[in-house]
């Protein structure tokens, strides 16, 4: 399978903060993909799925938050973004949608990083 980049983020974040849920990202679309975003706004919520572009590494353990006095679980029982398809997915708020941009927070994506795809958050599926 190969994903296909359809934005990028666009934060300022180059380095892990202390708080993501404060970040505001902009999700900058390609154009070919501005029809899509049709009706998002009446969202409060999304799902992002992004990519882990700097992360070269790939453990099947982790301490949760790389944090060593927490014990070790397995890679697929933690959020760490040492996995081996470097998938991020982050649910966030919608703050807006202006033509090819998306402004959410609470995303936990450094600048640059690559958006794959983004599906809105529905209650009535999604809890």
């Amino acid at each position: 399978m190969r994903l296909k980049q359809i934005a990028i983020v666009v934060n300022g974040v180059a380095e892990t903060p202390d708080d993501w849920s404060r970040i505001k990202s902009k999700l900058i679309f390609e154009k070919e993909f501005v029809d899509g975003l049709f009706k998002l706004g009446h969202f409060d919520h999304v799902w992002v799925i992004f990519g882990f572009d700097r992360m070269h590494q790939t453990a099947m353990k982790v301490h949760p938050q790389h944090d060593p006095r927490k014990p070790l679980v397995g890679v697929f029982a933690s959020r760490s973004p040492t996995r081996p398809n470097k998938l991020g997915l982050t649910l966030v708020q919608l703050i807006s949608v202006r033509r090819n941009v998306v402004t959410v927070k609470g995303l936990d994506a450094f600048d640059g990083s690559p958006v794959y795809d983004i599906k809105p958050f529905e209650e009535e599926i999604d809890y």
